[in-house]
Formats: structure tokens, sequence, C-alpha cells
């Protein structure tokens, strides 16, 4: 006499449970990645444009007047740029070549701040002169430091 066993039409407990193991070790390792791609997209978009402004304006003013802006010919600079997450001190002197910017704790009156984890951070840009011909009034690049720099990927010569 043959006994015939019931078929099987569904999942153990044994195999949801290693499913469920495997998608929190996946889940682990990528929502770190996504949070700090996010933070770099929102950095990209409100602090780097008036960074790049910035910078322009200052190469600008370096190529007219063969040094860097300081005090209140540096403030005139700022006109341009967008400084709504970040605060910037300039070059100490004319002989200086780092613009420091920090982020603020708050954005745009009447909204949140969506860099607040990034808030009292800083990124500082040292121009870079040309070293082929050192006293020519010419800036070939910039080079970022700083725990923004380090954290987002963009230290060195940009």
């Amino acid at each position: 006499m043959f006994i015939r066993m019931r078929e099987s039409k569904g999942f153990t407990l044994v195999e949801l449970m290693i499913v469920v193991a495997i998608i929190g070790i996946l889940a682990a390792v990528a929502v770190p990645y996504y949070q700090r791609y996010i933070q770099r997209s929102r950095l990209t978009s409100l602090v780097m444009p008036g960074v790049h402004v910035l910078q322009t304006n200052v190469g600008s003013y370096f190529s007219l007047n063969g040094q860097f802006p300081s005090g209140a010919s540096f403030a005139a600079l700022l006109g341009d740029a967008d400084s709504s997450y970040f605060s910037v001190t300039g070059p100490a002197n004319a002989n200086g070549t780092a613009i420091t910017f920090k982020l603020n704790k708050g954005g745009a009156a009447g909204s949140t701040n969506p860099l607040l984890s990034l808030a009292n951070s800083v990124l500082t840009c040292s121009a870079i002169g040309d070293a082929v011909m050192p006293n020519t009034t010419k800036i070939i690049g910039w080079a970022y430091s700083g725990n923004i720099a380090t954290s987002m990927g963009l230290g060195g010569l940009q």
C-alpha cells in the first residue's frame, strides 16, 4: 500500500528567515552610501554654485589687480553668490590665497536646512598659481581641503 505525501506549496520558516537576513545585510550596507549620496547632491546643488561664483570673482579680481581681495574688496565680491547655507571668510590680507566656507545651522528664512547634518563643517578653497611662471597673475586651479572635502570626496586640485 502506497501512502502519498502531501505536496508542499509554500516556504518554510527557515527559508523566510534567510531571505529576511539577506535583505537586512544589504540594507545595512546600502543605507549609509545612499545617505552620503543625498548629502553630496545637496552640497552640490546648494553650496557649490556659490563657491564657484566666488572663485570666479576672486580669479577676475586677481587677474586685474595682481593680488587677492581682502577686507571690503572681498566683501564686494560676495554679492553674486547665494550664501543662504554658508558663511564665507576671505583671505586675511592681499597675500592670502584661502577662502573658507562654513555651513550654517539654518537655511533660508522660513525653510528647513537640508544640510543640517553638515552644519558647522568647513570647506577651504586655496588658489593654485602657475608653477611654471610664478610671477604671473594667473590662477590655474583650486585645492579643496577641510572636513567637507574629506567626507564628500572633494579633496585635491579641482
